[in-house]
């Protein structure tokens, strides 16, 4: 038996768009033992199919290592919700990459586990928090994927999650095609300074530079509670930013007291919003042997 425990994460992390991502201390538990056949239990019915993303992430992983794949059941216990923001699509690429490198003893260098991990997602601000934890920026440099982790620090989260789903696709339809030379400009300076305000934990500086040009003002549409919570985030001069596509938001603090604060007042007024305090996740994916 084996379990890859895999953090949530909060991709794009406002300015970071498909390329800055953060793991969360919210875990799933995927298990893989070696069967006759496929077997995938655990999850609602429509994903336990050969199509199930553990699965294909597993025989991928098998495929880049030019290996055949044992037959496995794989069972999944995660009560990270599906299509919400949180990197559930990520944490089952993970756990199928490091289920396949663990069971079939192929032992992929983390590059190695990145780069396959990239081939099934399509970009890495997800899969690289979900693999390594804290907050990691990647970068394409010919055909080379570089990427830098920095510590989480004494930063939390408060996610707040809405009851409705955003489905990435749409959420992809509504980016501008084109940006403006300013808003490129201000696009690339915030991110700059993001990583200064992060690294030396300067919270107002960090709340300043969450301004985003390329996809956050098209998808706040989309977030019937987007700009109730954005209003709370400002209120209390915490960063905020939507948690990859959507449709669950994340506020950022050192404050763990003005975050539970702002949980209690959202849990007051609404009751299709659920809400987590989460540390940063310092580490990615476990693997546990036996």
């Amino acid at each position: 038996m084996i379990t890859v425990l895999a953090p949530a994460t909060s991709a794009n992390c406002s300015i970071g768009f498909d390329c800055l991502g953060l793991a969360l201390d919210w875990k799933s538990k995927i298990y893989f033992e070696q069967a006759d056949e496929h077997l995938i239990t655990g999850c609602p019915a429509q994903y336990c199919t050969q199509d199930n993303l553990v699965l294909s992430s597993y025989l991928k992983t098998c495929e880049y290592a030019k290996v055949d794949p044992k037959k496995v059941h794989i069972h999944i216990d995660s009560d990270i919700p599906f299509a919400r923001g949180l990197g559930s699509s990520s944490q089952c690429i993970v756990a199928g990459v490091l289920g396949a490198d663990a069971l079939m003893n192929l032992h992929l260098s983390d590059e190695q586990k990145l780069e396959v991990a990239c081939q099934i997602e399509g970009h890495p601000d997800n899969v690289a928090p979900a693999l390594f934890g804290g907050l990691i920026v990647c970068a394409n440099h010919h055909d080379h994927l570089i990427k830098v982790k920095f510590p989480a620090g004494g930063w939390k989260a408060l996610v707040v999650i809405p009851n409705y789903e955003v489905s990435t696709q749409e959420a992809r339809k509504v980016l501008p095609t084109t940006l403006e030379r300013n808003e490129v400009v201000q696009q690339v300076s915030h991110a700059m300074l993001f990583e200064y305000a992060w690294v030396h934990e300067q919270e107002e500086l960090l709340k300043e530079v969450c301004h985003d040009f390329i996809h956050e003002p098209y998808r706040a549409k989309l977030i019937a509670d987007y700009q109730k919570i954005r209003d709370l985030a400002d209120q209390y001069g915490v960063p905020f930013w939507i948690s990859g596509s959507g449709s669950t938001m994340a506020l950022i603090s050192q404050d763990l007291t003005k975050l539970n604060t702002i949980q209690a007042i959202i849990e007051s007024f609404n009751s299709r919003l659920d809400c987590r305090v989460l540390n940063v996740c310092n580490t990615g994916a476990e693997v546990i042997y036996g």
